[in-house]
């Protein structure tokens, strides 16, 4: 059975491992049998319907109805639409099925082929180790090896391996040619190589139609690669020639819908998703989505500038929930105007379209957003020109630095429209980490302790398959640790190279040149030799880290244990030994803040103020002790620090009121009133319980800025709320008389 519950306008469809009947969807396709079936009459209706003949549904209703075997019946019943685990996306309860066939038989081939094809469809590793089976399986029919060989081939083309794809694709399409196999994939799937490899034409596709005139995967299957490669608009095209040739081909339908939205294409987006729920209903990417765009009415679209000047677009658009933008819209232009100021300059590159930030609230509301299924930890992500990303709101954790993840998105802006969406996933990852390190609103490499142990295990990996890390990892944490070796192979290569060469790599990635030939044309070195160098930059920078690595881990273990038991001359005993063997350490575990917690606790406040002082210095981030460290500086005179720590915090805890005030306040103090009005707006954005203050706070920010009629307006309104109120009948009074 399953289990519908209803959210909005659509359902989110609950699956429970069950095998259901569910309504014909022939539209969407079947995966070719590659002679897993050998029944004569099954056999003459396979073939019909990959020739696309219409009379293909007759001959199944007829095996349906006539055939003695259930199996021959269940084959005829898939075939009309009336699906299994795959087919209603239950992976899971799939990939048991197929164990269970493995172990009542560990060489049945096709079996080892549908655990990898599960498996493979959500980037998993594992899904090597099935094909590793089905391709060493002597035995194994040929229809097994083929399907081995296009699973790898798929897998290649992911990864962006190019020429391992082509050597494995041509075997695949001699084997199919040789062993009378159907072709059409294999045809389907040459097609998506040339057109990454940047040819404009391929016979592969006119060689799949004449086989099957409304072989619409001819045009789907390539658009596939384009998507995962990030040719949005390549993609878009190419489902779009799908859903021209067969109608009812859902998948491709979706796909061309959610494609429309990574270009804010709404009424084109909900066209295309509609149809493909009408035809697929139990497809949770469809429901997921459609859900979203009901949340939308909830959403604000505002151009900034507000009134561009004549014959100028406005420079960013954004999507934002009407409860946060009061809050966030200073922070988001001041910050997005400022990254694409210095992107623009860095890397000689104007946008020619306005840039489009999209905001959330709700995480799962911005993971529906970025790939149609909720349950990923990403924290924001970019199609081109429109970038979309969580709000602080939905993180409860105040390790997120929804700032700096702004600035890294943006900077994807600049490395795919340069390309035009043909730069590795590493290089663009890199760039953008390495602008987070180098010009983000929190300057400094903050490298996780994963990855310093990533890095003494040789886990790194060769530059020309730095791809792999990203799409398919191999090991916990593969891709945190492919994020910081991008970031840092960037940052070696503007040491060494020069930051030149970065930019002129973005122009070979333009020409759709791989990043082994990249690198030895700009670098004018052997991909091979910058590994040996890269990590002799690596050795020479963090050495002494990586050579006490375990002493500094268990110096920094035993220090929070000692600290969780308040134990607190031990903790900074081990704190100090930990700061001592790696000092710019200064994630939210970092020794120092163990060390201002001890310090506090002992009544030490010089050396509490101490540790944190270089913490923050060193680009520490974590909000409450820099709330505890803007305290301190401020009562120590040094008000100027205090304000820039508070300012900072906004980038990652806007939605805390008494951030505004106590910012606002001191800015006022400091003479900076304009500053100050902003902060207090902020304030009263969110709706404070003190309404008549927050409204006497902006009047004093106005009257000092010599705005009357603005300051007269916000007193009143104070008075309105709380006519007694004091300080508000003051200022009112003074306002008079001059």
């Amino acid at each position: 059975m399953r289990i519908n519950a209803l959210l909005g306008k659509h359902t989110l469809t609950l699956a429970v491992p069950v095998i259901l009947l569910l309504p014909a969807t022939n539209g969407s396709g079947r995966d070719i049998p590659y002679g897993a079936v050998d029944d004569p009459p099954l056999l003459a209706c396979e073939a019909s319907y990959w020739r696309g003949e219409q009379e293909a549904s007759q001959c199944y209703r007829d095996l349906l109805q006539n055939a003695t075997q259930p199996a021959i019946r269940a084959e005829a019943a898939w075939a009309l639409g009336d699906m299994l685990y795959v087919d209603t996306y239950q992976y899971q309860e799939a990939l048991a099925l197929f164990d269970e066939a493995l172990q009542l038989d560990p060489e049945y081939g096709f079996a080892q082929i549908g655990a990898a094809s599960v498996l493979a469809k959500n980037f998993d590793p594992e899904a090597l180790n099935y094909l590793e089976q089905a391709t060493q399986n002597t035995a194994a029919p040929a229809g097994v090896r083929l399907r081995a060989m296009l699973l790898l081939g798929q897998m290649a083309m992911e990864e962006s391996t190019l020429d391992k794809a082509t050597k494995i694709l041509q075997a695949a399409v001699d084997l199919s040619e040789q062993s009378g196999l159907p072709v059409l994939e294999a045809y389907a799937m040459r097609a998506a190589l040339d057109l990454l490899s940047g040819n404009a034409h391929t016979e592969w596709i006119d060689k799949a139609l004449a086989l099957n005139p409304v072989y619409a995967d001819a045009y789907a299957i390539p658009a596939y690669f384009f998507w995962i490669t990030r040719r949005y608009r390549q993609a878009g095209e190419y489902y779009q020639k799908a859903v021209d040739l067969r109608n009812d081909h859902w998948e491709a339908q979706l796909e061309l819908g959610i494609n429309h939205l990574r270009f804010n294409r709404v009424a084109e987006a909900r066209q295309h998703l509609e149809l493909a729920y009408a035809g697929d209903p139990y497809n949770p990417k469809t429901t997921n989505t459609l859900r979203l765009l009901d949340t939308f009415e909830k959403f604000e679209l505002l151009p900034y500038p507000a009134r561009p000047r004549q014959n100028e677009l406005p420079q960013l658009l954004l999507r934002m929930h009407r409860k946060e933008t009061g809050v966030l819209m200073p922070y988001v232009t001041h910050l997005a105007e400022t990254a694409i100021a210095s992107y623009a300059g860095r890397y000689r590159f104007e946008p020619r379209e306005p840039v489009i930030i999209e905001i959330y609230p709700n995480h799962e509301d911005f993971i529906v957003r970025t790939i149609g299924m909720p349950g990923m930890g990403l924290l924001g992500v970019t199609f081109g020109y429109l970038l979309a990303m969580d709000s602080p709101s939905g993180k409860a954790n105040e390790d997120y630095h929804w700032g700096t993840t702004l600035w890294h998105e943006l900077a994807h802006v600049f490395t795919l429209e340069i390309t035009d969406h043909q730069v590795p996933r590493w290089f663009s990852e890199g760039i953008s980490v390495y602008e987070e390190w180098r010009t983000g609103p929190v300057p400094g490499a903050r490298i996780p302790y994963s990855v310093y142990k990533a890095i003494n295990e040789g886990k790194l990996l060769p530059i020309a398959d730095l791809d792999s890390g990203f799409i398919r990892p191999i090991y916990e944490d593969q891709v945190i640790v492919s994020y910081m070796q991008a970031g840092l192979i960037c940052d070696f290569i503007d040491r060494e190279f020069g930051f030149a060469k970065l930019v002129a790599m973005l122009q070979q990635f333009k020409l759709g040149r791989s990043t082994p030939d990249a690198v030895a044309d700009v670098l004018q070195i052997a991909p091979a030799a910058f590994d040996k160098r890269f990590n002799g930059f690596i050795k020479e920078r963090f050495g002494g880290v990586l050579e006490n690595l375990d002493e500094w881990h268990s110096a920094r273990t035993a220090a929070i244990k000692a600290l969780h038991k308040e134990e607190w001359d031990s903790a900074i005993e081990h704190a100090s030994q930990a700061q001592t063997l790696f000092p710019d350490y200064v994630e939210s575990d970092s020794p120092y803040l163990t060390l201002a917690t001890a310090y506090a606790r002992i009544d030490n406040k010089e050396q509490q103020f101490a540790s944190l002082e270089t913490f923050w210095r060193k680009g520490g981030y974590t909000a409450e002790p820099l709330l505890t460290l803007a305290q301190l500086l401020y009562e120590r005179g040094r008000a100027t620090d205090a304000i820039t720590i508070l300012q900072a915090q906004n980038y990652v805890m806007p939605f805390n009121a008494d951030l505004h005030n106590h910012l606002g306040d001191w800015l006022l103090e400091s003479g900076q009133a304009g500053a100050a009005l902003t902060e207090f707006e902020v304030a009263l954005a969110l709706a404070p319980h003190d309404l008549a203050a927050a409204h006497y706070r902006i009047a004093r920010s106005h009257h000092a800025l010599d705005h009357m009629p603005e300051t007269r307006q916000h007193l009143l309104t104070a008075l309105e709320i709380a006519p007694h109120y004091r300080p508000a009948q003051k200022l009112l009074l003074e306002i008079t008389r001059k």
